[in-house]
C-alpha cells in the first residue's frame, strides 16, 4: 500500500484551486474587455453614421446650387478691384489675366494654376459686386 503525502496532496489541491480560479477570472476579464471594446466600436460606428448622414445632406444641398462661371469681363473687374490686375478690361483671358489669377491664388493659398475654377471664383467674386 502506498503512503499518501498529505502535504503534497494539499499543495496540489491548493495549486489546482488557485489555478482554476485564475483560469476562470482571466477569461471573464478578457470577455468583459471584449464586450467593452465592442460596445465602444458600436457607439463609434453610430456616431460616424450620423456624421456621414449630415455630410451627405450638405453635399446634396450644395449639389443643387447652380454654379455660374463668370465672364472674362467679370473676372478682370474683380481682379482689378482686388488689386491683382493692372491691364485693360477687355473680357479676354490672356497672359496678363492668367498672371493676375495666379497672384490672387497664391495670396489666397490656392494652387496657383492661373485657371478660374469654382474655388478661386468663390473667393474672388466678393470683389465683383
Amino acid at each position: 500500500m502506498r503512503k499518501i503525502n498529505y502535504f503534497s496532496l494539499f499543495i496540489l489541491i491548493a495549486f489546482g484551486v488557485s489555478g482554476c480560479a485564475t483560469m476562470t477570472t482571466e477569461p471573464d476579464n478578457e470577455k468583459q474587455q471584449l464586450h467593452s471594446r465592442v460596445s465602444y466600436l458600436e457607439q463609434e460606428l453610430n456616431r460616424q453614421k450620423d456624421e456621414n448622414a449630415i455630410l451627405k445632406k450638405k453635399l446634396d444641398e450644395m449639389g443643387r446650387k447652380e454654379v455660374r462661371m463668370p465672364t472674362g469681363t467679370e473676372i478682370q473687374t474683380a481682379l482689378k478691384r482686388a488689386g491683382f490686375y493692372k491691364g485693360d478690361i477687355d473680357g479676354q483671358i490672356g497672359p496678363k489675366t492668367k498672371e493676375a489669377i495666379q497672384k490672387f491664388q497664391e495670396a489666397n493659398k490656392i494652387n496657383p494654376d492661373g485657371v478660374m475654377g469654382s474655388r478661386t471664383w468663390s473667393l474672388l467674386s466678393k470683389y465683383s459686386q
